[in-house]
């Protein structure tokens, strides 16, 4: 009987002690959690500021470069070094239609990179710089048309000078 007591009394002693311990757990985590959650709520903030930060970056210059007269949907133009052809100008990203070896590809550049990109719109496709042959006839045709105006100018004043003799 004097076990049994001693037992009940140890149980006793046990179960009061887990009580009072996963009280002061729980208390120790409520402590944690008012320090942890206005830190989260800090960090949660500023990586949406960021996001949003990003966001309107590229909606910003997605709607200049859409708004600028100079480049249109369906321009050609030179990427890179590359033919290519303006395909979507979108509030994020513009698409370019680009001529390569590995053939027609579509590239997707962020409006933030458009910037920094070499980009070169195509005006007139059959207008080419002349080459050193064309260059030479032009030039060889200006001096020939001066020369055919002197000596047109000095014939004139030859039969000026005949007539006033």
């Amino acid at each position: 009987m004097v076990v049994m007591v001693m037992a009940t009394v140890m149980a006793m002693v046990v179960t009061e002690d887990k009580d009072n311990m996963s009280s002061f757990i729980d208390g120790e985590a409520m402590k944690l959690t008012e320090i942890l959650v206005p830190w989260i709520a800090v960090l949660f903030s500023i990586m949406i500021a960021f996001w949003l930060k990003d966001f309107a970056q590229n909606f910003m210059i997605g709607l200049k470069f859409r708004m600028n007269s100079a480049f249109n949907e369906g321009d050609k133009v030179i990427l890179d070094g590359n033919d290519a052809l303006i395909v979507k100008i979108g509030m994020r990203d513009t698409v370019f239609g680009v001529y390569s070896d590995k053939g027609y590809t579509w590239r997707y550049v962020p409006n933030v990179k458009i910037p920094n990109l070499k980009l070169e719109k195509i005006i007139n496709p059959e207008l080419h710089l002349d080459s050193e042959e064309e260059k030479a006839e032009k030039l060889q045709k200006m001096i020939d048309d001066l020369q055919d105006k002197r000596i047109k100018e000095n014939q004139e004043a030859i039969n000026k000078l005949k007539k006033s003799k």
